[in-house]
């Protein structure tokens, strides 16, 4: 069938989104949440057929729990949740053979440790396991049913921009026909060797490439082998054979990650099936495993970050920002991080209730957090790629994802108390708001309130609050803790006193807290611009 090449009329979005991998649909899904209808593209014809990111920290569980995906998410990598823990040996049998089985009640995150319980109770959440080729259909379906322009299959061919839009030119890689679309903004969350990050030339830091592997991702059925000695990776400590075999769905789905060596000349191609089948074999030490090759994806283990994340009309989100090992797992979740506090931005400055210059605190807020996650990855790394095993259990308390980050706030808040030694979250600003559960039942926390929308926290009664917000053009919404159970748990946590309000970011950072007495000076307008 002859494809026609019709070039369409041009169309107007208010956020053109490249990529529809993670990070791509994610940032679909949180302007939705804010009201903006997107338009996204992405080159393949359908999302990720590779399980690559195996899992969500707490942070990005909290994310997926305000937009009512988290169970959902939990639920669609239930198989992988027994999979954690790091092992090594010279096969996949010898390491298991030295594993004690794990008895009922299995820990299914590192946070339900003992000794890592009392940073547990600083969220509602705890981590889950699940695969990016299992997590991107949900993604994708969720964003289709609440109304997002998702266009597979189209590719980005060009693109330009001036002072008023972004233009580009897309193309239906099935018919060929192309179409103009110019955008309020673009978000480039298209992968690790973004085109667009590269067309607008922007600077990269770090160390760079640090080591080549093939992913090969095999059918072989191992469930008994591995019952009750689940484990999330397995380092092949044997010289010749370097790489380590990953957990899927400890059953059947396994992905084994071979070092390979192109300065020493060797090629994708030199590794046909039947090679690959044997190294696996010899990997985990069963030299009659049936085994059936399902995919081989060559990757470059890299850590490099953008100097910036913005030029101009144009944002780069996810791995187009900051390449990192998978070593800590924070390269999905940054990157679904990122487009949460890109989105409320955007949308303040769409509907005209923020200045443009808001969108100048993407870069400030998410580009150090980003080259510190990439440059610890790497530091987790030894010199031929392989995981520092010692190094992850000397992060663990970082790496479960709670926000223990700060973003620079500009506008002065009117009193903040000192952050008590062993709290790590106190209602400063530039920090995620406490959580707290509001119910006897512990189902609904102060984190569920959000919503993508401002909220001012008062303590005590809220009434003098409320009347200073009457006279404000932005949107805020009021919760005041009168109960005698909460107020104590709120003042606790924050440090407040009677009259005292936070008020917090649609991301869930706060942005600034006041005593009653300055209740006609919140600084909306200030922190919007």
């Amino acid at each position: 069938m002859t494809q026609s090449k019709q070039q369409v009329s041009v169309a107007h979005v208010p956020v053109l989104i490249i990529g529809g991998g993670i990070t791509g649909l994610c940032a679909a899904l949180f302007l939705l949440q804010q009201g903006i209808r997107p338009l996204l593209v992405e080159r393949h014809k359908g999302t990720s057929i590779h399980p690559r990111a195996r899992g969500f920290d707490i942070r990005t569980m909290e994310l997926f729990r305000e937009l009512g995906l988290g169970e959902v998410l939990r639920e669609a990598g239930k198989a992988l949740s027994p999979a954690w823990g790091v092992l090594r040996g010279v096969t996949v049998m010898a390491a298991l053979e030295k594993m004690v089985p794990r008895e009922e009640g299995r820990i299914v995150f590192p946070s339900q440790l003992n000794d890592l319980k009392s940073l547990a109770a600083l969220s509602p959440e705890i981590g889950a396991r699940c695969t990016q080729d299992l997590a991107e259909p949900v993604l994708r379906q969720a964003a289709t049913d609440r109304g997002a322009d998702l266009r597979f299959y189209t590719e980005l061919v060009s693109f330009s921009q001036d002072a008023q839009q972004v233009t580009a030119l897309l193309r239906d890689r099935t018919t060929g026909d192309t179409t103009t679309i110019t955008a309020d903004y673009m978000i480039a969350a298209d992968g690790a060797s973004s085109p667009v990050r590269e067309k607008l030339q922007l600077p990269l830091s770090g160390p760079g490439v640090l080591a080549h592997f093939l992913n090969i991702y095999f059918e072989a059925d191992m469930a008994a082998l591995v019952k009750d000695r689940e484990f999330s990776l397995c380092i092949i400590d044997r010289p010749g054979l370097t790489g380590f075999l990953t957990t899927i769905n400890n059953s059947d789905r396994w992905v084994y990650q071979l070092r390979y060596y192109p300065e020493k000349q060797e090629q994708v191609t030199d590794f046909q099936e039947r090679r690959l089948i044997g190294i696996i074999r010899e990997a985990i030490g069963l030299p009659e495993l049936p085994i059936r090759i399902l995919s081989v994806l060559p990757w470059e283990m890299a850590v490099k970050v953008a100097d910036t994340m913005q030029r101009g009309r144009i944002f780069l989100a996810g791995d187009a920002a900051h390449v990192m090992t998978p070593y800590g797992g924070k390269g999905a979740n940054t990157g679904i991080q990122d487009v949460q506090n890109l989105s409320w931005k955007l949308a303040a400055v769409l509907r005209r209730q923020a200045a443009p210059s808001l969108l100048d605190s993407y870069t400030s807020e998410r580009q150090p957090v980003g080259l510190f996650n990439a440059l610890r990855s790497g530091t987790m790394a030894d010199e031929q790629g392989m995981l520092k095993d010692k190094e992850i259990m000397q992060n663990v308390r970082a790496l479960i994802g709670l926000p223990d980050y700060q973003y620079p706030i500009h506008v002065a808040s009117g009193y903040c108390p000192e952050k008590p030694e062993d709290r790590m979250l106190y209602g400063l600003p530039g920090t995620r708001v406490p959580h707290i559960w509001l119910d006897e039942a512990c189902r609904v926390s102060t984190l569920d309130l959000l919503k993508g929308n401002f909220v001012l926290f008062v303590h005590g009664k809220a009434d003098r609050w409320k009347t200073a917000l009457a006279d404000k053009k932005e949107e805020v919404a009021v919760y005041a803790f009168e109960e005698a159970a909460t107020i104590e748990q709120w003042q606790e946590h924050t440090g407040t006193r009677e009259g005292d309000a936070l008020l917090v970011r649609p991301d869930g950072f706060v942005a600034w807290r006041g005593r009653e007495s300055q209740a006609a000076g919140i600084p909306i307008q200030e922190l919007l611009s």
